[in-house]
């Protein structure tokens, strides 16, 4: 199977209800999870140890972040696995001044990837329209229900290009009566 139809597979397989359970899901496929006690700015990071995968997220961090952390590091495993089996592949915050990731051995472009695939899992785009539909209409709302931050639920919505179908979008006409 191409990788593009396993993240796809995933996706479809677990992504069923809101919100997602990542570490439910890194467990399912064989993975381990932990969390662990990291310098502030570290996010999380991918390790294998023989034919042993770990995951972990900084056990400081929010919630929500090591959701979307997990689910980031997820992604990694799937789509670039063979280019972290010689090194530990740790995840900074992003450096806004250089609006990159600072981590190796992987390219800002594989950042990008396992952003994409986090966004993808934890709001998919069906059930994001469907909670939309149902009334779930604002950011926080849809947020909550995702169990994601606000911003990136933003970013989620901007990406799916369904902002003019939010209650708290400004440029939203009013509803006829």
């Amino acid at each position: 199977m191409i990788r593009y139809e396993v993240e796809d597979e995933i996706i479809r397989k677990y992504a069923v209800v809101a919100p997602v359970d990542v570490k439910a899901i890194i467990r399912d496929i064989g993975l381990t999870y932990v969390e662990r006690d990291m310098p502030p700015g570290e996010s999380g990071y991918i390790e294998y140890d023989g034919w042993t995968c770990t995951i972990a997220v900084n056990a400081n961090e929010g919630p929500q972040r090591k959701r979307f952390t997990a689910a980031h590091e997820l992604g990694h495993f799937l789509m670039h696995r063979d280019l972290l089996r010689k090194q530990k592949h740790l995840d900074r915050l992003f450096d806004e001044a250089a609006n990159r990731n600072t981590a190796a051995p992987l390219e800002y472009w594989h950042e990008v990837q396992a952003n994409n695939f986090a966004a993808r899992l934890l709001m998919p785009k069906q059930t994001v329209e469907q909670e939309i539909a149902s009334g779930n209409n604002t950011i926080e709302g849809l947020a909550r229900k995702f169990d994601v931050s606000r911003s990136a639920m933003e970013y989620r919505i901007k990406s799916l290009r369904l902002e003019r179908q939010l209650a708290d979008d400004p440029d939203r006409a009013p509803a006829e009566l």
